[in-house]
């Protein structure tokens, strides 16, 4: 017999991550494998990242800054807000989370796009809240008119996910903006830029600009990306103080740990080499859809660090070309992961990695691939 749990429990949805290289591995009998499932950055923390890490380790007997004192005052900086519209997360999925916590009770909703973020499902779940689930444009992207006209005297929050993750694409501040100008300025609005460092459009960044003057705004940005922290888990928000205050009000006293804070607040001292790794993340974007394109694969343009893409061919099966890529040493996402059936979804990685990959998938697919 187990323990009596909410009936709420058997609501919320399974987050299912993406495949380790060591179960590929002893699955497959393989020596190596090239992971490009779960949209990490191939490059490991910069040698001064990883100098201040192990600095660290002496103090890790203390509790870490509770308020991330130090991180905030240096995101405050860099965005020209106060510090007080300046929220730390472990990760930026958990100031997510910690949104619905906040804003969601049974009988109200939350309105995001589908497909989109796997952990949006999560928030309405565990609230007992109700989820409006708009389908995207035929383009991928959010269909933002949809959801302005879903809102109702119900709604409670609203996530967007620009760009937007399983697709790459990228919504306009401009259009981000008609948008908050058509619902009430009093309902909360979440914009998720996880990918933002990746995005090549130039209001890259306005969306957080209109977070220090508009209330019901907040930005989410994560280190895990393009500063290649994934495995420490630390994000932020940008909005204002009443969105800073009900973010506090349901985090745990020390939600990111002592090296996460120190490691992110590193990290931003090096803008120049980050970049650097950014543009090669770009280009390598660039290089592999133009393979795609020389190979005759059908896939949705990207505005992130991964692409989405259908298998080649009429009648060919996503499944067993997952499945295919994997006996090859490959690691992708399976669409159906991702509420895209019928595709899969590829993580741009280190230049080897992605001629990898293109190699694999050729094979698989009887293609021929482009020269490296």
């Amino acid at each position: 017999m187990g323990i009596r749990t909410s009936a709420r429990i058997e609501g919320i949805p399974h987050y299912e991550p993406g495949l380790t290289m060591a179960e590929v591995m002893d699955s497959y009998g393989l020596e190596s494998v090239v992971k490009l499932a779960s949209n990490e950055s191939p490059f490991p923390p910069l040698p001064e990242v990883k100098a201040v890490i192990d600095e660290g380790l002496e103090g890790l007997n203390r509790y870490p800054d509770g308020a991330a004192r130090a991180l905030r005052e240096a995101i405050a900086e860099r965005h020209a807000v106060d510090m007080s519209q300046v929220s730390i997360g472990n990760g930026s999925c958990e100031l997510i989370v910690h949104a619905g916590v906040a804003l969601l009770d049974p009988g109200t909703t939350i309105i995001y796009a589908t497909p989109s973020f796997a952990m949006y499902p999560h928030l309405a779940a565990e609230a007992g809240a109700e989820a409006i689930e708009v389908p995207l444009a035929a383009d991928g992207g959010h269909d933002l008119h949809a959801m302005a006209a879903a809102v109702d005297e119900r709604t409670r929050l609203i996530i967007i996910c620009n760009p937007n993750n399983p697709t790459g694409v990228y919504r306009s501040a401009d259009e981000i903006e008609a948008f908050l100008d058509l619902i009430p300025d009093d309902l909360a609005v979440l914009v998720d830029e996880a990918y933002y460092d990746f995005v090549g459009a130039p209001d890259r960044g306005r969306v957080s600009v209109m977070a220090r003057t508009r209330p019901n705004l907040l930005v989410t940005r994560t280190f895990s990306k393009a500063f290649g922290l994934c495995g420490l888990r630390v994000g932020y928000g940008i909005g204002s103080q009443s969105w800073t205050a009900a973010l506090d009000a349901v985090r745990q006293p020390f939600n990111t740990n002592q090296l996460a804070q120190v490691a992110a607040l590193e990290s931003l001292k090096h803008p120049a080499a980050i970049q650097a790794r950014v543009d090669e993340a770009i280009s390598e974007r660039e290089r592999v859809s133009s393979a795609l394109r020389e190979m005759g694969v059908p896939f949705t343009p990207s505005h992130g660090n991964f692409i989405l893409m259908e298998p080649p061919g009429p009648g060919t099966d996503a499944r067993a070309l997952h499945e295919d890529l994997l006996r090859r040493g490959v690691i992708v996402r399976s669409g159906a992961a991702l509420g895209c059936p019928g595709t899969l979804r590829v993580t741009i990685g280190a230049p080897s990695e992605n001629d990898a990959f293109l190699s694999a998938l050729g094979a698989a697919a009887g293609i021929t691939a482009p020269a490296a």
